[in-house]
């Protein structure tokens, strides 16, 4: 059963295909009695009934996610706070382990989907609960992301058979090989040739750069493909999941970083989170005039929810700590450098600035997700 969860197996992706080439060959014929969005809908519960160990915990989440969102979503509810407190206590039950019936797969993502589903329905609309049941558990994205947008989600509902076009599939398998690349091929080869090959226990210096580096290049090609695949997929369905990835490793600074690694994750934190605290910050008079501060500190704690969303353990809370304090020393240098400060890599040339500029990013990268990992000998 278990070689059936998403991009766990063969099996998993002979299903896909033949669901996806039952959809291209009998589109004509469906258009006719049954809409796009209805047999998406269909597809998802029959899979999770069929193919997902314990599928019953998702659905008594997905019935505690839609009373919630009807009720906020039916009753106006402007606030941002008490529902997103009142969405994740599943998942904080999980995180928390508190009660095992909570521990349910892709908790995370889902609490998150339907936080966005309910801040945004007051410029976007509500769903149906057909639309809710498939953006909350549409199979590609249930387990890892990425994190999509209920409205965009709708548009591709409504699009419906016209999405449908072998353009669309030529995208997305070019999509999809490259992630079956980066995932099955390359992150198993640094997997098998080099971080499994590390002493993870050991204390020499040496051996834990060893392991830091070999776990950042894995963590990337494992993640970015995984992303790629779903996105690849999913475009052959006629479903558009945005990319997660874009070369995170060649970013010169924090802010880029997270605008090219896990991209939907970052997105959705910089909307949901980052924004509404920093506004709620100034409302303090003593902070009012220091924007510089009133940032950083809605920038640490956006990171310090990073930390604890992907688990409640220290190093991944350290991890997201550390990408915060990150974000705000350079927030610091480009305020300094605007000020009038002198600016240190303008000493370089531009090609040898950029370079270094990448280099300490990726470094600091590479100290942070080494926490993050789990690895450190402590």
């Amino acid at each position: 059963m278990e070689s059936m969860l998403p991009f766990s197996g063969i099996n998993f992706f002979i299903l896909i295909f033949v669901f996806i080439l039952f959809l291209h060959l009998f589109k004509n014929i469906l258009s006719k009695f049954v809409s796009f969005r209805t047999i998406i809908f269909i597809s998802t519960v029959s899979y999770l009934l069929f193919f997902v160990p314990d599928s019953y915990e998702l659905f008594i989440l997905l019935g505690y996610m839609y009373c919630v969102y009807w009720i906020f979503v039916k009753n106006n509810y402007h606030e941002t706070l008490f529902p997103m407190i009142v969405i994740a206590l599943p998942m904080i039950f999980t995180k928390l382990d508190i009660n095992p019936i909570f521990k349910i797969i892709g908790i995370s993502y889902i609490t998150f989907r339907t936080i966005q589903a309910i801040v945004d329905s007051h410029n976007y609309g509500r769903l149906t609960f057909i639309e809710f049941t498939s953006f909350l558990l549409f199979p590609m994205t249930l387990l890892a992301g990425p994190i999509d947008r209920s409205y965009r989600f709708q548009e591709d509902l409504k699009k419906g058979y016209e999405n449908l076009t072998l353009e669309n599939v030529g995208k997305g398998w070019d999509i999809l090989i490259v992630g079956v690349l980066f995932k099955f091929v390359i992150a198993e080869l640094v997997n098998m040739f080099w971080l499994s090959k590390i002493d993870e226990n050991s204390v020499v210096f040496l051996d834990m750069a060893n392991s830091a580096y070999a776990y950042t290049i894995y963590l990337f090609f494992d993640f970015a493909g995984y992303s790629a695949m779903a996105v690849g997929l999913s475009i052959m369905m006629g479903i558009f999941i945005p990319m997660n990835f874009n070369h995170p490793y060649l970013a010169p600074n924090p802010q880029d970083f997270w605008r090219r690694f896990h991209i939907t994750l970052g997105t959705w934190l910089t909307d949901y989170f980052f924004k509404p605290l920093y506004k709620y910050l100034h409302q303090y008079s003593f902070l009012k005039k220091r924007k510089l501060l009133i940032q950083n500190i809605a920038i640490v704690c956006t990171f310090l929810l990073m930390g604890m969303w992907n688990g409640l353990t220290w190093y991944f809370i350290f991890s997201g700590f550390l990408f915060g304090i990150y974000s705000s020393i350079h927030n610091w240098y480009v305020l300094y450098v605007k000020k009038g400060g002198y600016d240190y890599f303008s000493y370089f040339p531009d090609i040898v600035s950029i370079n270094l500029k990448r280099f300490l990013m990726f470094n600091g990268a590479v100290f942070a997700l080494y926490f993050f990992s789990g690895r450190v000998p402590l």
